[in-house]
């Protein structure tokens, strides 16, 4: 049962203002509206019309993380016309709290006025396992506060539903995240600083992995000493999974940015979730080379190339299509002879990363063929595949599956007592009758017989390309 609603009485006051942001109405507009000014990254999505459904940024003093707030409110601007709810979602950093609490206040105030609290969806949220109002919790915090301001200046007088998130499972936020989504009418931000208190240098190196983690959608390497907000940020991304959304970088800071002191800094990073690009043939065509690339490097130097080297925007930059999560297969051939193939056959990690282990894999842990040697490189052709989602159809019998295989552009999974099997597309130019298909990918997974009772079947598509 949700508890009464009058816990805090009907509005929050302010409780940073003048410390966080200014105080002053007149100068706290002012500073947002220069926070907005755009930079490079946020420029470029603004202008492209992308729909930034939700966005993550920091919560410190103004001086200190404004510009990089400012950059992920700009990019949710070109949505203030249909925008109705802002879901604001930050960490409890004073207060321990269990679960996830809500506010019982009608409104919260700001100097530029009071922003109304979605009260009925907060009421709903309430009877969900894990949510309830906890007001002493809200009363003392800045994460959730400081974005008010911003959404007021951009949004206008919309309705908010802060969400303060304590002792809580990905999962469990990922779960309040789904029921409050909504369609165009809301918008989502996470609130959350990233490293704290190292030295610039180091700060900024944490920081760039931490965004790389984001970015990759690895919630499990994304810890509290990476951002305050972590859990937020990987309830988000999970959430966004489900919604086909990808996050884009807008920026990364430190309050030595502002400050000069180099010693003992707080990073900053602004990000935007946007719908999740297509694959085009020149992603396909880096995923080709950079499986090369991976095998020529531990040919060269004994060792596995490291993914970090591949992180560094100095030394190549990983294009956002394939940052999304990805089932790949890699092909190594000379002159039609097989020398190695090893891959996914459902997303397990970022695309990209999938191609660099199935690269490996493919060079140097098949065990079918021995593993490649520099003098036995020259001439392998290295392909690329990437895997539509599984699609299962129906297995009455091999005749069956045969039946709905269509030559030259299915791949198949067949699945039976344990044992499993697979053919690429590219197979169909050696077996190229259906029924064949079908029953030598049987041999291939080791099932006796032509066919086995409660064999299962999927059928997928691929893109490819070749380096």
């Amino acid at each position: 049962m949700a508890m009464a609603r009058s816990l805090m009485g009907d509005v929050r006051p302010a409780a940073v203002a003048g410390l966080f942001y200014p105080s002053n109405p007149d100068e706290l507009r002012a500073a947002v509206y220069s926070y907005l000014a755009a930079d490079a990254a946020s420029a470029d999505i603004a202008a492209n019309g992308d729909s930034v459904k939700a966005a993550i940024a920091p919560h410190a003093g103004y001086r200190y993380s404004g510009r990089t707030a400012g950059a992920a409110y700009r990019v949710l601007a070109p949505r203030s016309d249909t925008v109705e709810r802002v879901v604001v979602v930050g960490p409890a950093h004073r207060i321990r709290l269990d679960g996830i609490g809500l506010s019982t206040a009608r409104a919260w105030a700001t100097p530029l006025g009071e922003a109304e609290v979605d009260v009925a969806l907060c009421d709903d949220l309430a009877e969900v396992t894990r949510v309830s109002y906890a007001d002493a919790a809200h009363a003392p915090e800045h994460s959730i506060e400081v974005h008010l301001p911003f959404v007021q200046v951009v949004f206008g007088d919309v309705p908010v539903v802060p969400l303060l998130v304590g002792q809580a499972s990905v999962d469990e936020v990922a779960r309040v995240l789904d029921i409050v989504w909504g369609g165009d009418e809301t918008a989502v931000v996470v609130s959350s600083d990233l490293s704290h208190y190292l030295d610039d240098i180091a700060a900024r190196r944490r920081d760039r992995r931490t965004a790389d983690a984001i970015l990759d959608g690895r919630v499990d390497e994304i810890g509290p000493h990476d951002a305050c907000g972590c859990l937020p940020i990987a309830g988000l991304l999970t959430a966004a999974l489900e919604h086909r959304l990808a996050p884009r970088l807008l920026r990364l800071s430190t309050s030595a940015d502002t400050t000069g002191e180099r010693a003992r800094v707080v990073g900053y990073g602004s990000f935007a979730l946007l719908p999740r690009p297509d694959l085009g043939e020149a992603d396909r065509q880096w995923l080709a080379d950079l499986a090369r690339r991976v095998i020529d490097h531990e040919l060269d130097h004994g060792e596995p190339l490291l993914l970090d080297n591949l992180d560094n925007p100095d030394d190549v930059d990983v294009p956002a299509a394939v940052r999304a999560p990805g089932a790949s297969f890699v092909t190594l051939e000379r002159d039609d002879e097989l020398l190695g193939c090893i891959g996914s056959l459902e997303p397990q990690r970022a695309l990209w990363r999938d191609v660099v282990h199935n690269a490996r894999g493919a060079a140097f842990d098949d065990p079918r063929f021995p593993a490649l040697a520099g003098d036995a490189w020259d001439g392998v052709s290295v392909e690329v595949s990437i895997l539509s989602p599984l699609e299962e159809i129906p297995a009455a019998g091999a005749d069956d599956v045969a039946s709905r295989l269509r030559p030259g552009v299915d791949g198949l999974v067949l699945v039976a007592e344990g044992r499993r099997g697979t053919f690429l597309p590219d197979v169909w130019d050696k077996i190229p009758k259906p029924i064949e298909f079908v029953h030598e990918l049987l041999l291939k997974a080791g099932c006796p017989g032509p066919w086995i009772e409660g064999t299962r079947a999927w059928r997928y598509t691929t893109l490819t390309a070749q380096a």
